[in-house]
């Protein structure tokens, strides 16, 4: 694997997925829109951005998914080394000749119950900067954009702590989430899990 189309040829369904990081390092993640399905007291947080469509690019794809979703442009930092995170197997390093190059590539398989169940699913994470505050979220895309820390990002591929739990333990609501119940229980997905194994691994003693 040598650049992003050995990793998702032309073709396959694939996406982008924005590392978001605040000026403290804490990483940022949107809270389920409306119009996503979870479990009964559950929401999912996942990264800024989403599906690229016919055509489009990575670099585009990022652009217009964070103007779309919070309502602002990013800065696309280049990385400098990616990971790689399989469908199956252990966490690794790639050499990708890309530039900017990408922070992350993670193959997903949909979960159950849904349409697409089962199927491969290419997510190309880029490093990104926020110049300036979210705005303008869509409530049928996303309630609020939340901050966490490192650990906490690590904890969820294990814990589905509450809302009102990860704020008193550091973690901060940077944009809307008002009507989220505290007691809701949140679990990551997309970009969200990808980082986490991803921080496992780079955080090992």
């Amino acid at each position: 694997m040598r650049n992003i189309a050995d990793f998702a040829p032309k073709g396959t369904e694939s996406g982008v997925g924005l590392a978001l990081r605040d000026e403290r390092g804490f990483f940022l993640f949107c809270l389920a829109g409306t119009r996503h399905y979870c479990p009964p007291g559950e929401l999912f947080y996942a990264g800024i951005g989403g599906h690229r469509e016919e055509g489009e690019d990575w670099l585009t794809c990022a652009h217009r998914e964070a103007i779309e979703e919070i309502g602002t442009d990013i800065n696309i930092l280049s990385a400098s080394v990616t990971w790689y995170v399989p469908r199956q197997g252990s966490v690794q390093q790639v050499e990708i000749d890309d530039r900017p190059r990408p922070f992350a590539l993670y193959e997903l398989i949909y979960p159950p119950d849904i349409p697409r169940a089962g199927s491969l699913y290419y997510i190309v994470i880029y490093n990104t900067h926020l110049p300036s505050r979210p705005k303008n979220l869509p409530p049928e895309e996303l309630q609020g954009i939340i901050a966490l820390t490192t650990e906490q990002v690590i904890q969820g591929l294990d814990t589905r702590r509450t809302l009102a739990d990860l704020l008193d333990d550091g973690a901060l609501l940077v944009a809307g989430g008002k009507h989220v119940d505290l007691q809701t229980r949140l679990y990551p997905i997309g970009t969200a899990s990808a980082l986490a194994h991803i921080l496992r691994v780079a955080h090992r003693p």
